[in-house]
């Protein structure tokens, strides 16, 4: 009988989180060392030089806790750093737009890394926080000795098209930096399926930090080599800022849904979002329709717009600016929510959040639960590398409002939010981990596989499968090809613009089944399933 379960969209990760339980690991540990196999096997979205946001839950526990390792903006970064070369924002993801794109590309797009501490963090909550060696060593190992580029990847060179103002892709991102580049795209060209990828130089960086332990990365010679570097190259984080990076663990914010209680992760990430789709579906009386009928998903698809419009004008970091938790998710604010027509279809502000970010979820029989997402921001992030260490830095700067006077205005030490990974108890109950990649879709992504699971009995294998929707504003509703025809043909005769798209988010979900454990590892990535 299975006993530790997890699940990521990257196969070789799942593999070392499944070694790690042979040797006798929890959740906890298989977790995170998942997270490291993950910071190599994805590169291009993932790694050492970006972020991390957890929820965690251990037995005995009243409830999970939010772990912010999220990037922080430098010292050195002012609030007009970008505004003179201000020309406009972008639709599509709420990208600021500056001439250049140097907020989006480049040493002046980088923010403090909060990763390698951030998986510390997890560590010390556990039971075996002397086992650093022995989690991160296999991270080192696929570095350093290489692995077969699998689908999942190679959908990572594709996934940015064109470039245009605000989404530089990757061949104008690496094009500064040519060991980057060497190593992403060998001879100019994208790895295929079946090409190894080798990182010497990142291996080397994460066997320095297997041996030193996770001080080497922020106030260690790997934390001076960076900080070097990012000053020769104009970049606002130093190595002060490097030195007192810390994480944030906190309560969660939470809310019910039935016979469930939801913890996700508070602002600035985006678990209020997730809390009020629920919420707003509640009593819509949902299994009275037909499941992913017309009805069912123009309930769903209001429930998403709704929220984002509600709640983004007033998401940032809660340390620099006011986020109205509680009177958002109101029983008197979600009433007039729900008797507000005009708030189903006026238009939302985009969501800032990294589209290329990875998610693992675990469990163990014990009571563990983990559910961590973490990104580098955009594809290849700031695409630079610091040439000694090997790994690219993130570009999450971008995400932040270059004019002043605005709640996600630039300044020195404001943090990022980055998806919601939530842990959910049914009666009283831990019952699932649950988390995904995929921009502002990674919400609804969730909220779905949520409903799908507790309301209608799907497995997690099934609910993180099954078609979604997605819609963030006006009368656009974002549908999986599944919905070609019939259903898509009905809501367009609604009045709703329906765009058939294949990027949906990749859930992720791990937890306990009568029986047992399960785990559903979304197949929009690779099937990444570890258990012993």
């Amino acid at each position: 009988m299975t006993s530790k379960i997890l699940a990521c969209p990257e196969f070789p990760a799942a593999e070392i989180g499944a070694g790690i339980y042979r040797n006798g690991g929890t959740a906890i540990e298989a977790a995170v060392g998942a997270a490291f196999a993950q910071a190599v096997t994805n590169p291009l979205g993932t790694g050492i030089g970006g972020m991390a946001h957890v929820l965690m839950h251990r037995a005995g526990w009243s409830e999970p806790r939010s772990l912010n390792a999220s990037v922080a903006i430098g010292s050195l970064a002012t609030p007009q750093a970008f505004e003179a070369d201000f020309i406009g924002r972008s639709e599509r993801a709420g990208r600021y737009l500056v001439r250049g794109d140097p907020n989006q590309s480049g040493y002046r797009s980088i923010m403090t890394p909060g990763f390698v501490r951030g998986m510390q963090a997890i560590l010390a909550l556990g039971d075996r926080r002397d086992a650093w060696a022995e989690i991160v060593g296999p991270a080192a190992t696929l570095a350093r000795e290489g692995f077969p580029v699998y689908p999942y990847l190679e959908k990572y060179y594709t996934l940015e098209g064109q470039g245009r103002p605000g989404y530089p892709d990757i061949y104008t991102k690496l094009a500064a930096d040519d060991l980057a580049r060497e190593r992403y795209l060998p001879g100019g060209k994208p790895m295929r399926t079946g090409d190894r990828m080798r990182q010497p130089e990142y291996g080397r960086t994460l066997d320095r930090i297997t041996a030193q332990g996770p001080d080497e990365f922020y106030t260690g010679r790997i934390g001076h080599e960076m900080a070097v570097d990012l000053a020769a190259h104009g970049a606002f984080v130093t190595e002060a800022d490097l030195a007192a990076y810390g994480v944030r663990t906190t309560a969660p914010i939470s809310g019910g849904f039935r016979n469930l209680m939801v913890h996700s992760s508070p602002p600035p990430s985006h678990g209020i979002i997730l809390l009020m789709m629920l919420s707003l579906v509640e009593e819509a009386g949902l299994e009275s329709m037909e499941w992913n009928g017309p009805d069912y998903l123009e309930t769903v698809a209001r429930a998403t717009r709704t929220a984002f419009t509600e709640c983004l004008p007033y998401l940032g970091d809660a340390e620099y600016v006011t986020v109205p938790s509680g009177w958002l998710l109101s029983r008197e604010r979600l009433r007039a929510v729900r008797q507000d027509g005009a708030m189903q279809t006026r238009a939302a502000a985009p969501i800032p959040m990294g589209d290329h970010t990875t998610h693992v979820s675990a469990a163990d029989a014990e009571g563990n639960m983990v559910s961590i997402t973490h990104s580098i921001g955009s594809i290849v992030g700031a695409g630079v590398m610091t040439p000694s260490l090997g790994f690219l830095y993130n570009n999450f700067l971008g995400q932040f409002n270059v004019l002043r006077g605005y709640h996600d205005s630039i300044a020195p030490g404001k943090r990022m939010g980055g998806g919601c990974p939530s842990i959910i108890f049914r009666d009283g109950t831990p019952w699932m981990a649950i988390g995904s990649s995929g921009g502002p879709r990674l919400i609804s992504a969730v909220f779905q596989t949520i409903l799908n699971a507790a309301m209608f009995g799907l497995s997690l294998q099934e609910a993180v499968a099954a078609p979604r929707v997605h819609s963030e504003f006006g009368r656009k509703i974002y549908a999986e090809p599944a919905f070609r025809g019939r259903v898509a043909d009905e809501l367009t005769r609604r009045g709703y613009e329906v765009e058939i798209t294949h990027y949906m988010g990749c859930n992720q979900a791990a937890g306990y089944a009568p029986g047992g454990l399960e785990a559903g590892s979304d197949p929009r990535g690779d099937i990444g399933i570890g258990q012993a």
